[in-house]
């Protein structure tokens, strides 16, 4: 969790406790009573709950997720790569399937070519509020047991969140230990987390 989310986070709970505290006082309880003292668990039990309503299913309401904002990425999204090996200047171009499985805390990320499988193992979503941009950093290798093994091509991918016409999209560049880098460009295809490329090459003609 980074330090912007965790600060939003403890901004929020003060707000609930102060507002916890106002309703007890229009109903007349005094909270620097022995009554209002005893009600303090209650306070506490009531933040827990709400927070964990809001991590389970909140943030990911359209109002509610303004309060402590992380960007909903689930789903498959589908689009186009290209890339060039730096050594011998080939050019790869085709198209790519990235599934995203998300909740508040953990997301993770398996894209899917033609060719290959990659699974992430190492992700990051940003969110900057001074430029309004949201950024998914990740590692991914083709090995999903031993994603670390020197023989397994691997890379990192650098995306940032776009929207065109209200539509979602995804862009950006990724880098491999096979001396290739390139670019890649989706848009968002499902709320479902498809299974293949197949699938995702099907669907997408629908």
């Amino acid at each position: 969790m980074d330090k912007e989310l965790f600060t939003r986070i403890l901004q929020v709970t003060v707000v609930v406790v102060v507002l916890l505290l106002f309703i007890f006082l229009f109903i007349g309880i005094d909270i620097f009573s022995f009554k209002g003292i005893s009600k303090l668990p209650s306070i506490v039990s009531l933040v827990v709950l709400f927070w964990a309503f809001y991590i389970s299913f909140g943030w990911k309401w359209p109002i509610l997720k303004l309060l402590a904002y992380k960007e909903n990425l689930n789903g498959t999204w589908f689009g186009t790569y290209t890339s060039i090996n730096v050594m011998t200047k080939e050019k790869f171009e085709g198209q790519i399937a990235v599934v995203i499985r998300q909740t508040f805390i953990m997301i993770n990320v398996k894209s899917y070519t033609s060719n290959y499988v990659n699974h992430s193992y190492g992700e990051v979503l940003n969110y900057n509020n001074k430029s309004d941009t949201n950024q998914l950093i990740y590692l991914y290798s083709q090995n999903e047991y031993n994603p670390t093994s020197d023989d397994d091509r691997k890379g990192t991918s650098e995306l940032q969140l776009n929207y065109s016409n209200k539509k979602k999209g995804l862009f950006g560049k990724f880098w491999t230990n096979h001396n290739s880098q390139g670019h890649v460009n989706l848009s968002k295809l499902t709320r479902k987390q498809l299974k293949s490329f197949d699938e995702a090459l099907i669907y997408s003609t629908k």
